[in-house]
């Protein structure tokens, strides 16, 4: 079997952090961690919770929309290729598996989440905004939320 390895090159313009593949990494996993049914989410849901990171105006719009009850209108999210790649990325490090159209937290992704979850200077407004959403937005919820779309 052919081993293969990602390379980084340092390049004089510095990327923003956002499309760091580790950082995307780590968001992955704290959404699984927090936000995910038995550690569990779908790639829609997985889309949702990292458009919301992406800016503090839409983490605020996304916990507007829980807080509310769900009345409170919670307009398009974005669909990332970065997240995707990133997902790629944890699949082949065994961080996460995708099984049945979910992407669950394997033990190692647990042990990684749970030292991104400890650490007092990591992701810190992230991590409050996802444990205050927790578990409230379920499968059906994203999917009522694209077909509401759809009707547009």
């Amino acid at each position: 079997m052919e081993n293969k390895f990602i390379t980084f090159t340092e390049r004089a313009t510095p990327l923003y952090p956002n499309y760091r593949p580790m950082y995307k990494v780590s968001q992955i996993l704290l959404i699984l961690h927090y936000n995910g049914y038995a550690g569990k989410a779908s790639l829609l849901k997985l889309h949702l919770f990292s458009w919301a990171l992406k800016s503090d105006k839409n983490l605020e719009d996304l916990k507007l929309f829980v807080t509310s009850n769900y009345q409170n209108k919670l307009h398009f999210f974005g669909i990332e290729s970065t997240l995707n790649r990133a997902l790629n990325l944890a699949y082949a490090e065994k961080l996460v598996d995708f099984k049945n159209g979910s992407y669950s937290l394997l033990d190692k992704g647990k042990e990684f989440a749970k030292s991104l979850d400890i650490d007092d200077e990591l992701f810190v407004n992230e991590k409050s905004v996802l444990q205050l959403i927790g578990k409230k937005i379920p499968e059906k919820r994203i999917n009522n939320l694209i077909s509401q779309w759809k009707n547009v």
